[in-house]
């Protein structure tokens, strides 16, 4: 079994704006809490590290679609940003700096170490470790690193957007890598099968559920 302190979960944008009453409801995102609040009980009885990701876009985000004249939410557009153009799919204003529907729901607040994403009003960020092109980095990969972190548990939201890239930039970033199935939920539930298999086929592990990885965890660690 992996030492706990080798051990990290990093909770995934558990934030107001993306439960069912946010401007970006991801459905039954509320079910993922009580698990949530479960993995990070039992992290912190092994001793392991508890990380929070957190979306914390400017008003003027690109990925916005009121940022964009005569787009809706879901349209794409392409963005060019230091000479490198991506396809962007336009999101409703979500998770502003310092507004309420940023905030990490009350029930998991209390995590230490939060690491923001979003932050550059050019460029989107999924993933925790950096943004969708990799011009930043965010201090994830750090902190996992300054606590000998080899194996990395991760749930929250949403399954096919920012937890699906940052458990493919964990594996990128050299980590063995647990995604908590029923801890995690997608903005599109046709597309939670696909993300699944598009992980299991970059190394990520899928187990089933919350209980089953604390009842078994000298098996998944």
């Amino acid at each position: 079994m992996t030492q706990p302190s080798k051990v990290a979960l990093i909770v995934v944008d558990i934030q107001y704006d993306f439960l069912e009453t946010g401007t970006l409801p991801v459905p039954h995102a509320s079910d993922v809490i009580p698990k949530a609040q479960q993995l990070i009980s039992f992290i912190e009885s092994m001793h392991g590290l508890v990380v929070a990701t957190q979306d914390w876009h400017p008003k003027n985000h690109k990925s916005f679609a009121s940022n964009h004249a005569g787009k809706q939410v879901f349209d794409t557009v392409d963005l060019t940003y230091q000479d490198q153009s991506s396809t962007q799919v336009l999101w409703p204003d979500h998770c502003i700096q310092d507004t309420p529907g940023a905030n990490l729901v009350a029930e998991i607040s209390s995590i230490p170490l939060v690491v923001q994403k979003g932050t550059n009003p050019e460029i989107d960020s999924y993933s925790g470790f950096a943004d969708n092109q990799y011009h930043a980095f965010t201090a994830l990969s750090k902190h996992l690193h300054q606590h000998d972190i080899q194996t990395v548990v991760i749930c929250g939201l949403a399954t096919d957007y920012c937890v699906k890239m940052t458990c493919l930039d964990a594996v990128k970033f050299g980590f063995r890598t647990l995604l908590i199935q029923d801890a995690t939920k997608p903005v599109v539930a046709e597309d939670f099968d696909g993300a699944l298999a598009t992980l299991r086929s970059r190394g990520v592990h899928i187990v089933p559920t919350t209980d089953d990885f604390v009842s078994h965890s000298d098996h998944y660690l």
